[in-house]
């Protein structure tokens, strides 16, 4: 798990003024202990407030041989707070090296399961080439922008335990039915 931003990055200033990297570390913190108690191995690029950079991130996954990298983030539009939605960044083309689906099958899966999961609008699945902690990673990687905080009410709902629990739980549901996928896939 990557919790975006942090230490003097705070990434996006929300509509109350909370910063991004703050909300990006709690939904990261909660998921990964949901994750570990599912049976999963799951580690964080930061666990407290500090900055970490972003070539590091990828660095830190690499290194461990992790199956996935998960960026989670807040999205914000400066010119336009009436915007609401989760919307999925992924880098084009990322197959796994342990035989799973690729990055687009990730970020489509995941998409699905946290819409269906939290009822928030579909923002869309976006390649990015330019993101470091999407480019250099030698997994398939996502980035996620779970809502806007530039919308006063998506904000609000960021800031509840109970969204970021259907968040949490829709990630949970979208990461077991990729790991299944690609189990079915490397079967056949």
């Amino acid at each position: 798990m990557d919790p975006g931003h942090g230490g003097e990055d705070p990434g996006s200033i929300g509509f109350s003024g909370k910063y991004e990297k703050d909300i990006n570390l709690e939904i990261s913190i909660m998921l990964k202990e949901k994750l570990n108690l599912n049976g999963y191995k799951a580690i964080l690029t930061r666990d407290s407030d500090k900055y970490t950079d972003n070539i590091l991130r990828a660095e830190m996954a690499n290194k461990e041989n992790a199956r996935i990298f998960i960026s989670i983030h807040c999205n914000s539009l400066n010119n336009d707070n009436s915007v609401t939605g989760i919307q999925m960044l992924y880098y084009p083309n990322r197959n796994s090296s342990f035989g799973d689906l690729n990055n687009y099958e990730l970020a489509e899966i995941l998409m699905n399961s946290l819409i269906n999961g939290t009822g928030a609008r579909n923002r869309g699945i976006i390649e990015g080439d330019d993101y470091k902690v999407l480019n250099r990673t030698k997994m398939p990687a996502v980035i996620i922008e779970c809502g806007f905080i530039s919308n006063e009410n998506e904000e609000k709902l960021l800031l509840t335990d109970d969204y970021k629990n259907k968040i949490i739980d829709s990630i949970v549901y979208g990461l077991e039915e990729y790991f299944r996928l690609s189990l079915l896939n490397s079967t056949n």
